[in-house]
C-alpha cells in the first residue's frame, strides 16, 4: 500500500490552517505559538506544509524546462498549441523576458521559512528537533538549487519578514546550498525504510551535494568533480540502493517498493496532486481508448525526432515513447480525427509550425494506471540509484582519461540490463556518456542541466537553427517580470 505520511500531514495541517496557500496566516492560528509542537500530530502538521511543496515540482514550468532541450517540443498542429508561437520560441530559444518559465520558488521558501521560525519560538520541548531542522533546511536548500539552476542570481532569504530582497550572486547562492546541505547531511535519517519513504534523508542530501558539485563549475567557475564522487561514492557504499532488474519497476503505479529510487514525490490523484499529467499533454485525443483511462488528452508535446532515433531500436528505454500505429486492447484501430485514418505516430515531424495530429512520439514511460485519471498515482523520482552511479562515471572521466575503464564499467552496469543482447561500450567518451544519461532519464527534469553542464544546450538540433556561439543568455532563464514589477531592488539577468 503506498505510504501516506506525507499526504496525511499536509491534509491534516490545510484542516488546521483553511488553506495551505495563505503565506500570510499564521501556522499556529488554532493553537497558541508557544505550546504548538507538543504532539506528534502537530509535529506532522506542522512539517507537511514544507513537504507539501513538492507537489508542484512537477509543474508547467517543469514542461517549459523539457521543451527548451533536445528532447521534447510542443510544435504546433493548426491553431492547436500555437498560442502566438510561445513553445515554437522555447524549442529555439528565442524566448523573451516576458513569456518565459517561471522558476521563482519564494514560495516554496516562505513555507520553510514561516515553519522554521515557529520552531524556533515554540517554548515546548520537541522530540527529534534537529532532524526536523535539518529536513526543512535541506527542503529549502533543494528549493534553493532549482532556482540556482535555472535562474542564478536570486536573493537568499531565511526569514518571512522584512524588507524587500536584493540579488545574490550565483556563487553566493552555490556557497549557501553547499553549506546548508553540509550543516543538515549529519542530523538526517540514515533509514530507507516505509517510515522515511518520501522524506528527506541522509542519502537525498548526498544525492543533492553530488549534483550541486557535478554542476559547481557551472554555477562558479571552478569544478569540483572530485567532491561530486565522494558523495556519489558515500550513496553507494551505503548499500541502500541498487539498479531495478527493469528499470520500469521504477515508473509502475506503485513504486513505492523500487529499491532505485532514493527521492520521490508521492504524486496522488485524490490528496497530492501536482501538474503529472504527462500523458493528458501529450497524448493524441483519441488515444484514451487504447486504455481504460477516465480523462481526455489534448496532443501537445512528443519528443524531437532526432533524439528518438539515437537510441538502440533494441533498447528498452525506447519503450518510454508510444511510436507506430494505435490499437485498442481488442484489436481494432484507433482513428485519428477524420475517423477514417487509423492514428499511426511517427517518429518524424516534418513542420514543427504545422504538423499533423499524428506526428512525433508521444511520452509513455510510467505505466498507465487501470481507470486511471488526468492526476496519476505514480510517485515522481527526484533521484535515482542510476544517476549516482553516472555521476561517478561522469566525475571519473572528467578527472582523469586513465579512469575510462572504471567509467565505462559503471555506465555499461546501467546500460546492461536494457539490452537482451548487450550491447557494452568498448570506449567511454563525455559524448556517448551524455547519450546515455538522455536514454535513461527521458523527462525526469535533467536534461537541460545536462546539455549546460556538456556545453550543448546552445547547439542546433531538429527545427533549432545554428546558434551564435557567443551568445549564450539562454542558459539562464529571466527572473520573472511580475516579480521584477513588484521588487524594484531585483537586476535582471544579461540579456532580458
Amino acid at each position: 500500500m503506498k505510504f501516506r505520511y506525507l499526504i496525511t500531514a499536509v491534509l491534516l495541517s490545510c484542516t488546521m490552517l483553511s488553506a495551505c496557500t495563505k503565506l500570510d496566516e499564521d501556522l499556529y492560528s488554532l493553537i497558541p505559538q508557544d505550546h504548538f509542537g507538543g504532539t506528534t500530530e502537530e509535529i506532522n502538521s506542522l512539517i507537511g506544509p514544507a513537504y507539501g511543496t513538492l507537489a508542484g515540482y512537477v509543474n508547467n514550468d517543469f514542461w517549459m524546462q523539457e521543451i527548451t532541450s533536445d528532447e521534447y517540443m510542443i510544435p504546433a498542429r493548426g491553431l492547436d498549441w500555437y498560442s502566438g508561437g510561445i513553445h515554437l520560441r522555447y524549442h529555439t530559444h528565442e524566448w523573451s523576458a516576458r513569456e518565459t518559465p517561471d522558476f521563482w520558488r519564494f514560495e516554496q521558501v516562505a513555507t520553510v521559512n514561516k515553519i522554521l521560525n515557529l520552531l524556533d519560538n515554540t517554548t515546548v520541548e520537541i522530540e527529534n528537533k534537529e532532524r526536523i531542522y535539518a529536513e526543512l533546511r535541506t527542503l529549502r536548500a533543494f528549493w534553493y538549487f532549482i532556482m540556482l539552476d535555472n535562474i542564478g542570481n536570486v536573493p537568499i532569504v531565511t526569514s518571512f519578514e522584512g524588507e524587500l530582497p536584493t540579488n545574490n550572486t550565483r556563487k553566493e547562492v552555490y556557497d549557501f546550498v553547499e553549506s546548508e546541505l553540509l550543516a543538515t547531511a549529519k542530523d538526517l535519517s540514515e533509514e530507507k525504510n516505509m517510515a522515511t519513504y518520501t522524506k528527506v534523508t541522509k542519502w537525498v542530501a548526498y544525492s543533492l551535494l553530488a549534483k550541486l558539485y557535478l554542476n559547481a563549475e557551472v554555477y562558479t567557475g571552478t569544478p569540483q568533480w572530485q567532491k561530486s564522487m565522494d558523495y556519489c561514492d558515500s550513496v553507494i557504499n551505503s548499500g541502500k540502493y541498487q539498479l531495478e532488474p527493469d528499470i520500469f519497476n521504477n515508473f509502475k503505479v506503485k513504486n513505492e517498493n523500487s529499491v532505485e529510487n532514493i527521492w520521490a514525490i508521492p504524486y496522488d490523484a485524490d490528496y497530492f496532486r501536482g501538474y503529472f499529467i504527462p500523458y493528458q499533454m501529450s497524448w493524441h485525443y483519441s488515444q484514451y481508448v487504447a486504455f481504460d483511462v477516465q480523462f481526455s488528452s489534448w496532443n501537445g508535446p512528443c519528443a524531437v525526432p532526432g533524439f528518438v532515433k539515437s537510441f538502440d531500436t533494441d533498447d528498452a528505454r525506447r519503450r518510454s515513447f508510444l511510436i507506430g500505429p494505435q490499437s485498442t486492447p481488442g484489436g481494432q484501430p484507433i482513428f485519428t480525427r477524420d475517423g477514417i485514418t487509423q492514428l499511426n505516430y511517427t517518429i518524424d515531424v516534418v513542420n514543427y509550425a504545422n504538423a499533423n495530429e499524428n506526428e512525433g512520439a508521444r511520452l509513455f514511460k510510467w505505466e498507465v494506471e487501470k481507470g486511471g485519471r488526468t492526476h496519476m498515482n505514480n510517485d515522481f523520482a527526484i533521484f535515482r540509484y542510476s544517476d549516482i552511479l553516472l555521476m561517478k562515471a561522469e566525475n571519473l572521466l572528467r578527472l582523469s582519461n586513465a579512469n575510462e575503464p572504471a567509467a565505462r564499467a559503471l555506465v555499461n552496469e546501467v546500460r546492461g540490463r536494457n539490452f537482451t543482447t548487450p550491447k557494452p561500450y568498448a570506449q567511454l567518451t563525455l559524448d556517448l556518456l551524455l547519450k546515455e544519461r538522455g536514454f535513461e532519464f527521458v523527462f525526469e527534469g535533467w536534461r537541460r542541466n545536462d546539455l549546460i553542464r556538456f556545453d550543448k544546450f546552445g547547439s542546433t538540433w531538429d527545427f533549432k537553427p545554428n546558434p551564435d556561439p557567443a551568445d549564450k543568455h539562454t542558459y539562464l532563464f529571466p527572473i520573472p517580470l511580475t516579480v521584477m514589477d513588484k521588487n524594484p531592488h531585483l537586476t535582471q539577468n544579461d540579456g532580458y
